[in-house]
Order: C-alpha cells, then structure tokens, then sequence
C-alpha cells in the first residue's frame, strides 16, 4: 500500500550541490557537497552536523560522521558488494544492503531502489524516475514512525555510487 503523501521527497539543486529532504510539504534536513569536485557530502539533522566522507585518497570506503565522530561506514567489497554500516547509541553495528530493480517498461530509467537491513528486512524504498529530462526521487520507510534520515542520506549516497558506476560501465561497454 504505497501512499504518495507519505513519501519523502529528494529535492536536488540544480548545480548538485545542495539538497533538500521534504516531508510533508516541510524541509526536514538539508544538506551540501562542499567541494564541486569531491563526493564529500555533509548535512544538518536535529541541531547536528553530519558528513559522509572518503576515507583514503585511493580507497573505495567512506566514514559517515556525526558531529565529527565515526558513526558508520560505507564499504565495498567484490564478494559482498557495498553496505552500509550504521552503529546505534548502544554501539551495535547493522548492516545495510542497496538492490536496484527496474520499473516499468525495459526501455525506461525508472528504478526501486531497496534498502534491506542484514541482507533480508527491506526498511526503507526509493523511488528513482526521469520525467522531461528531470530527476524525481522519492523514499519512503516500511516502519513511518521509524524513519532514519541520516540512513536514508547514506542511502541516497549510496544510490549516486551505483548510478556512476553503471554509466561508466555502460561506457566502456558501449566503445569496446
């Protein structure tokens, strides 16, 4: 039973510098990529500051950092593909898994994006469609009342990884 009203929706500046997460018709986290040329991204929730940023100049693991501090990662490995890695307020880290699946017709870009807690307990969808050359992106969380924004930002992230490394793929393939 989706509800469009229930939906968050992802609003990206044109410059993809800035965004905005609005819920409600409110803005309920804002956030911006400092440096044009960087995949840093910092963002401001609930009075705190936040950032997703890489962990070494050749590496392909981030640290998603509150206030300054480890919170989290984003890791990448070719046996188990790329999850993020969340620790609660009692220190226990849970694992996250991102799954693209098509939408719709086999020509379009529509696409649901899955975000599964441990592999199997999908907890949170989004919504990724192009219309008139534009981007529309929504998300919405299984359990309402249990919405993790600093989640669904890594998750969007994480969503922009896997959109580069496919059109890159898509490039190679296309030339060789």
């Amino acid at each position: 039973m989706s509800n469009e009203n229930s939906r968050i929706k992802i609003d990206i500046a044109k410059n993809n510098k800035d965004f905005k997460l609005i819920e409600n018709g409110s803005t309920v986290l804002k956030g911006i990529k400092p440096k044009w040329y960087s995949s840093e991204i910092q963002f401001h929730y609930n009075n705190k500051t936040y950032g997703i940023k890489k962990k070494g100049f050749w590496g392909t693991s981030f640290s998603i950092l509150q206030s300054g501090r480890p919170i989290g990662d984003i890791v990448s490995s070719f046996k188990t593909g790329t999850k993020i890695v969340l620790k609660d307020s009692n220190l226990t880290t849970t694992p996250y898994s991102l799954k693209a699946e098509a939408v719709g017709k086999w020509y379009s870009s529509n696409k649901q994006y899955l975000l599964s807690e441990n592999g199997e307990t999908p907890i949170l969808t989004i919504h990724y469609s192009v219309k008139k050359w534009k981007e529309s992106i929504e998300a919405e969380f299984s359990d309402k009342n249990n919405a993790n924004y600093v989640l669904l930002v890594a998750a969007l992230f994480l969503m922009r990884r896997q959109q580069s490394a496919e059109s890159a793929g898509a490039g190679v393939a296309m030339s060789g």
